[in-house]
């Protein structure tokens, strides 16, 4: 075979699933932990051995080395048959010792990913026992540090904790896995000075001798293991109730402006969520702990959700940031999620669908009913753009994360919004109310929630459930209208064009259909049951409609292909907020009037900034004068940006001399960062030029402003400004990952060709990042070395490589790929022969070190006789 650069890639990146998205847009979850291992193979709920009763933890987390000590009991009983071993999920521990209550312990033993404990004589079924290991580790997983020699200010030092999946194994050893249920606590030794909160009620806070402060915690409501926490550091504090629930935001100190922005609606929240859902809430607190580079937006652990300290915002950003939908989302999971959890990684919708779903619901509390559909609409086209055809109940995942997608969330939503539909808003709230009581600190597979609908309701849901959640794909309707005047019938005909195979069927389902009619208020409404490929629906009429609407009220998850013929598009444009919207999607240069119209006066914002992106498209003179036309007197930040992003696509000297003026204007930091990075299309400019540079050494929150202007210079390809960006880059040592990483990449690729008189100081900037004890940032400049293509980075790219440990290493995998972009611009034919045989002669002997470390794993837990039943 041809041997080229694209193969060479994919040999060092030998997994390549490990790319799939674990992003989900939704509740802003998009730093997501990557999976760490990929297992082929269906995935089934484990075995219960033992019941877990209580899980406690007493640690003392050692900030400068970023190390964690102390000891975990765990209280348990086996359940049906004599256990003779208790295994636990662990992974590089290092154990000094365990010690055993109502048991002896015969040995343990440390496999790869587990600590089993092998007791001197099993122990009963229903007997209650206990073991306490004492541990340590330095975790790269599960529990982490911000610390001042990572480059966090000194006042925010933290630790906290991210469980899920399944990642409190690499800090305690536990059963982490979500079938199994109990109750814990938490004693954290720290700094006087510091902060701990965890799950539960505080029991005590007391001084340890001169330097500590021991806090206990205990949650006596059981959860999952995954729901553990543990936040501890310097906070500040923000305190409210709602009813007789304490409530609390933490945040840490340099952020302590912001954080009154993101709890103005915590409160709201839960008193809505209780009236709708009608289950108090069911534990004893609720604090929101905000955590620096946090790898999610949220975590929604009992009693205390985790959240990132990037997203917090300053007031100036107006209406483009809000906290609520994330605030909303994790707030539904103390219902769904931790008061009833899915059994197994399958049933992940049950969590994440459901807090979807409410988030929604929500936003129209909130906003209206026009802000509801919007936001679902929002919801769909998430779907329709992963276009994803597995099922939302999936088992053949190869790690947990891969289950965070777009199935879970906004499917999963859509799922729940549509039995809502069918069922009525009170029938509904009736069904939901009995699920989480009935199934109330326990555990749920999908066909629980079936269950329960289908016994309040009476009717069968077998089909529904099938086709939405075992089956995937959504349905993609091609839809045509006719009118027969003689017999004053309209026809619909409905044609479901998805590609079908055994993941995919034809749907069955209700699809509403309006008619407006002249003179009569409200559309005429009819359900047509679709349930085949092709097939016709008549409704009779009083009179020829003037509008056609699929689906008006927005109660079926569908790709729908229908133009409405005539003049009925410029009534649609006059309907409901998602005929607008659709009838916007149509549009073309036909009809730039009207497309400058919405923009101009549309009442919905949304409406208003589709008619700008639909103006850039069409990129005619006449659509790019009503889009400047329409730039003025926009109130809503988010069509002001939609705007600015749509000028910037124009590159016409008319849309580039409009951004420049609404920069001399906009005070809001995140419109101008986009008007900034619109400057990338201007090289040569002298203003432009002048007015980056200020940029990059002026300040901003968080950078953004400065970033910008780095990413400008980038798209400029201004190599002038290697040395501005290499100082600028040297001083700015708090940028959160995701700015460190584009700021990297425009650094290295400002100075990559061979006669930039930088590049020697950027390779060495680059490398120095290697070794920085952040993860986002070793990954960023490691990426960053490919981009700047220089043949001496692989000295240190190379030895990077040499590792058999088959865990996902997302910087490992970087380096690969950064050291085969190099080569690949250097080496001729021959020398990437030799390469690819290079290549294939590491795997091979990673391959026999991964059978030789299997087989001694295998030695180490070799089966002992079975022993009869009863013996």
């Amino acid at each position: 075979m041809r041997i080229t650069p694209f193969l060479l890639a994919a040999a060092l990146l030998t997994l390549e699933a490990a790319a799939d998205s674990t992003e989900c847009l939704h509740c802003n979850k998009h730093f997501l932990p990557q999976p760490l291992k990929l297992i082929p193979g269906r995935k089934y709920a484990r075995d219960r051995r033992a019941d877990i009763l209580h899980v406690k933890l007493d640690v003392t987390p050692d900030f400068a080395k970023r190390t964690v000590s102390g000891t975990t009991t765990l209280r348990f009983k086996p359940i049906a048959l004599p256990l003779e071993k208790l295994e636990l999920d662990a992974v590089d521990l290092k154990i000094a010792s365990i010690t055993a209550e109502g048991a002896t312990v015969a040995e343990h033993q440390v496999a790869e990913d587990k600590l089993i404990i092998t007791f001197a004589k099993a122990i009963a079924p229903d007997v209650e026992a206990a073991v306490t290991i004492t541990h340590s580790a330095q975790p790269e997983h599960g529990l982490y540090f911000r610390t001042p020699e990572m480059g966090y200010k000194k006042g925010d030092t933290q630790v906290w904790s991210q469980g899920e999946a399944e990642e409190h194994r690499c800090w305690f050893p536990s059963y982490d896995y979500p079938n199994e249920r109990f109750t814990s606590e938490v004693i954290c030794h720290v700094p006087k000075g510091m902060q701990v909160i965890s799950n539960g009620t505080l029991q005590s806070e007391k001084p340890e001798g001169e330097n500590l402060v021991a806090f206990h915690w205990l949650q006596d409501k059981p959860h999952v293991n995954y729901l553990i926490a543990m936040a501890a550091g310097y906070f500040h504090k923000l305190e409210d109730k709602a009813g007789s629930l304490p409530l609390a935001m933490l945040v840490p100190p340099s952020h302590a402006e912001q954080a009154a922005n993101a709890f103005a609606d915590t409160r709201k929240i839960i008193e809505f969520y209780q009236k709708e859902i009608g289950v108090p809430f069911a534990w004893d607190k609720y604090y929101q702990v905000y955590c620096l580079d946090f790898i999610a937006g949220g975590m929604e652990n009992t009693s205390c959700t985790f959240e990132a300290a990037d997203m917090l915002f300053n007031s100036d950003t107006e209406q483009l940031r809000s906290l609520h939908e994330l605030d909303a989302h994790e707030t539904a999971h103390q219902w769904f999620g931790d008061l009833v959890t899915c059994r197994d990684w399958s049933h992940l919708w049950l969590n994440e669908g459901f807090a979807s779903y409410y988030t929604v619901l929500y936003e129209g509390e909130k906003l209206g009913a026009d802000a509801m559909k919007h936001a679902l609409w929002k919801e769909a086209q998430q779907v329709f753009q992963a276009n994803d055809t597995r099922p939302i109940v999936w088992k053949d995942y190869g790690d947990p994360m891969q289950q965070f997608d777009s199935r879970a969330y906004p499917k999963g939503a859509w799922v729940l919004h549509m039995l809502r539909s069918q069922l009525g808003a009170d029938l509904y709230r009736k069904c939901i109310k009995t699920y989480l009581e009935r199934n109330r600190s326990s555990i749920v597979r999908t066909e629980d929630l079936q269950d329960v609908i289908e016994e309040v309701s009476g009717l069968s849901f077998d089909q529904f459930f099938d086709q939405w959640l075992f089956h995937g794909g959504v349905p993609e309707l091609k839809i045509e209208y006719a009118w027969d005047a003689a017999s004053k019938q309209a026809r619909i005909s409905v044609r479901q064009t998805q590609k079908l195979s055994e993941q995919v069927r034809l749907f069955r389902l209700p699809l509403p259909v309006g008619f407006a009619i002249a003179g009569q208020k409200e559309l005429l409404k009819f359900t047509a049951d679709v349930k085949k490929e092709a097939e016709d629906f008549y409704f009779h009429l009083p009179a020829q409609p003037e509008l056609v609407r699929i689906d008006p009220d927005y109660t079926v998850l569908a790709k729908v292909s229908f133009t409405p013929p005539g003049p009925m598009l410029d009534k649609q444009l006059q309907s409901d907020l998602i005929g607008r919207l659709l009838a916007i999607s149509t549009l073309d240069g036909k009809h730039i009037d009207q497309l400058g119209k919405a923009l101009r006066e549309d009442g919905f914002y949304a409406v208003r900034a589709e008619a700008a992106k639909a103006l850039a498209k069409i990129a005619e003179p006449e659509a790019r004068a009503a889009l400047i036309a329409g730039s003025n007197n926009q109130p809503d930040a988010r069509v002001r940006r939609t705007i600015v992003q749509s000028l910037a696509s124009m590159n016409t000297t008319e849309s580039q001399d409009t951004l420049w003026k609404m920069a001399q204007k906009e005070k809001n930091p995140d419109i101008l960062a986009s008007i900034i990075e619109s400057w990338g299309a201007r090289p040569g400019d002298a203003a432009v030029s002048a007015e980056l540079r200020k940029q990059l050494g002026g300040t901003s929150y968080n950078s953004l402003l400065q970033v910008a202007a780095i990413k400008a210079l980038r798209a400029q390809d201004d190599e002038g400004a290697v040395l501005d960006v290499l100082a600028r880059l040297s001083s700015l040592n708090d940028l959160r990952g995701r700015d460190a990483g584009a700021a990297f990449d425009a650094l290295a690729f400002l100075a990559r060709r061979p006669t930039n008189a930088q590049r020697n100081a950027v390779r060495e900037f680059l490398t120095a990042k290697l070794t920085d004890p952040r993860n986002d940032w070793r990954l960023a400049s490691t990426k960053a070395l490919g981009t700047l293509r220089d043949p001496r980075a692989l000295a240190v790219l190379e030895p990077m490589l040499r590792s058999s440990n088959d865990r996902i290493d997302p910087v490992r995998e970087a380096a690969a790929k950064s050291a085969q972009d190099i080569r690949a611009d250097l080496e001729s034919p021959a020398d990437l022969k030799k390469l690819w045989d290079r290549v294939q002669q590491l795997q091979k002997q990673s391959e026999d070190q991964q059978r030789e470390l299997e087989t001694l794993k295998k030695k180490s837990q070799a089966a002992a006789p079975e022993k009869k039943a009863g013996k």
